[in-house]
C-alpha cells in the first residue's frame, strides 16, 4: 500500500536545494566551462575536447564506488556524507575556474586535474543525494512532489548562473581584458562556491531518512546482475543519457548560436540561457497536474513530442531572432514539465523493479545513473568540441569560417533533436505503461 505520509514544505525545500548546489556548478561547467577554457583561459580546442572526455573516463569508477559504499554501510550514512564532502565540493568546483599562470601544457594539465577532482566529488555527493528519495517517502505522488521542489531548485541554481555569469565576469574583473576576464571569473566562481557548500549543508540538515535500507552484503557481481536484468532501470538510464545529451549541447552551444548564427554577442548567449532556465523553471509545476491526468509516460511522451517540433522550427527560423526564440520557448517550457518525471521513473524503478530483479541496493543503482549522466555529458562535450574545431572555430575570432554555420547547428539542433527521438523510443519501450 502507498504510504500517504505528506511531506512538509520545509522538507521538500531543503532537498532542493541539493539540486541547486548542483546545478550552480553544473550550469557552470556545461554553459560556460568550454568558453572559459577556449576564450579566457587560451586552451587550445583538441586539449579542451580530450579533456572534457577524459575528465568522465577516469572518474568513471567514482560513482559505483560511492554507490557501493553507501550499499555496504546502509541508508543512514548519506546525510553524514553530504555533510562532509559539502566544503570540497565549493572548494574544487573553484579550482576549475582559477587561471593559473602557467605553461601551455601546464594550463591543460591543471585544467584536467581540476575537472578531474571537481567529477569526483560531485559523483561522492550527488549520488548519495540521489539515494535520499527513496529513503525519505515510498510514496509515488509525494516522490513526484519531492522531485519537482528539485528540479525547481535546479532552474533556481541555473538561472542564477545564467542571469550573472557574462556581466559579473567582466564587472568583477573590472574590464574586458583576457587578464581582467581570467580575475572576474575566479571571484565569480568562489562565491558561487561558498553559497554551493552553505546549501548542501542545508540538504544534511533538513531531510529526514525515513526510510533507510539495509546494509547490503550481496555479491557484487549478482547485484549487477540483477541490474540489469530490471528493464525499467535500464530504460531510466537510457533516458538519463540521452537527456544530459540534450541538455549539453542545448547550454554548452548556447554562446556559439548567439554568435555564429543569430549574429549577437556572448551577452545574447547568456541572455538565450537566462530566457531557457526561466522558463524551464516555469513549466516544473505543471508536471504534477498532467502527470497525475495522462500517466506518468504518457506525460513524458507528450513533453517530447513538444521539445523535436520546437527544434523542427528552430532549424527552419535559422536566423530569424522571432523565430528562434519562439521555438526555442516551447523546447523549455516542454523540459521544464518533463524533468521531474526522469528522477520519478527512476525511483518507481529502483524501489519497485520486478521482485525477481530487486536488489535492495539503491546506493549502486543510483550511482551509475549518476555515471550515466555524467558519461553523457563528457561524450557531447567532446564532441561539440570537435564540431567546433572541424568548423575551424577561431577562438576570441570576430571573424569566424562560413561553414562553422553548419557545425554550430548541428551541435545545438540536430545531435539533441536526435537524443530527443531516443528518448521517445525509451518510453515507448516501457513496461506496464501508464
Amino acid at each position: 500500500m502507498e504510504n500517504k505520509q505528506t511531506l512538509s514544505v520545509k522538507e521538500k525545500m531543503a532537498y532542493g536545494c541539493g539540486d541547486a548546489a548542483s546545478n550552480m556548478m553544473w550550469g557552470m561547467t556545461s554553459s560556460y566551462l568550454m568558453y572559459y577554457y577556449t576564450d579566457i583561459y587560451g586552451l587550445p580546442l583538441i586539449a579542451v575536447s580530450w579533456i572534457l572526455l577524459v575528465a568522465r573516463v577516469v572518474d568513471a569508477f567514482c560513482d559505483p564506488a560511492i554507490g557501493y559504499v553507501v550499499d555496504r554501510l546502509g541508508g543512514l550514512i548519506v546525510p553524514r556524507l553530504i555533510r562532509v564532502l559539502a566544503i570540497p565540493f565549493g572548494l574544487t568546483g573553484f579550482l576549475c575556474f582559477l587561471a593559473l599562470p602557467l605553461s601551455p601544457m601546464g594550463k591543460v594539465l591543471w585544467a584536467g586535474l581540476t575537472y578531474i577532482v571537481f567529477g569526483a566529488i560531485y559523483s561522492c555527493i550527488n549520488t548519495p543525494y540521489g539515494v535520499l528519495a527513496v529513503m525519505i517517502s515510498r510514496s509515488a505522488t509525494q516522490r513526484v512532489g519531492l522531485n519537482a521542489f528539485r528540479m525547481m531548485g535546479c532552474q533556481a541554481g541555473s538561472l542564477l548562473v545564467a542571469l550573472l555569469t557574462i556581466p559579473a565576469i567582466s564587472w568583477l574583473g573590472g574590464g574586458e581584458s583576457v587578464a581582467q576576464h581570467q580575475y572576474g571569473m575566479a571571484v565569480y566562481v568562489l562565491a558561487l562556491s561558498i553559497l554551493g557548500s552553505v546549501l548542501w549543508l542545508c540538504v544534511a540538515r533538513g531531510c529526514t531518512v525515513r526510510h533507510p535500507p539495509a546494509p547490503v552484503r550481496q555479491n557484487l557481481t549478482v547485484t549487477l546482475q540483477h541490474l540489469c536484468g530490471n528493464r525499467p532501470w535500464v530504460l531510466s538510464n537510457l533516458l538519463a543519457f540521452f537527456y544530459f545529451v540534450g541538455q549539453t549541447a542545448l547550454f554548452g552551444f548556447a554562446l556559439y548560436y548567439a554568435r555564429i548564427i543569430l549574429g549577437g554577442t556572448e551577452q545574447l548567449g547568456a541572455n538565450i540561457i537566462t530566457f531557457i532556465t526561466v522558463l524551464l523553471f516555469a513549466g516544473v509545476p505543471a508536471c504534477l497536474p498532467l502527470a497525475k491526468r495522462v500517466g506518468t509516460i504518457r506525460s513524458g511522451i507528450i513533453c517530447l513530442i513538444a521539445q523535436g517540433a520546437a527544434y523542427l522550427a528552430m532549424a527552419m527560423a535559422g536566423a530569424s531572432m522571432i523565430g528562434f526564440f519562439l521555438s526555442v520557448a516551447l523546447l523549455a517550457l516542454a523540459q521544464g514539465v518533463m524533468s521531474p518525471l526522469y528522477y520519478t521513473l527512476l525511483a518507481e524503478a529502483v524501489d519497485n523493479g520486478d521482485p525477481q530483479t530487486s536488489t535492495g541496493s539503491p546506493g549502486l543503482a543510483y550511482s551509475i545513473n549518476t555515471w550515466v549522466t555524467k558519461l553523457a555529458m563528457g561524450v557531447t562535450g567532446f564532441v561539440l568540441a570537435q564540431f567546433l574545431s572541424q568548423g575551424h572555430y577561431v577562438e576570441g575570432g570576430i571573424a569566424q569560417p562560413l561553414e562553422l554555420s553548419a557545425w554550430i547547428a548541428a551541435g545545438f539542433v540536430w545531435l539533441p533533436l536526435g537524443a530527443v527521438c531516443m528518448q521517445a523510443l525509451c518510453l515507448l519501450a516501457w513496461p506496464n505503461k501508464k
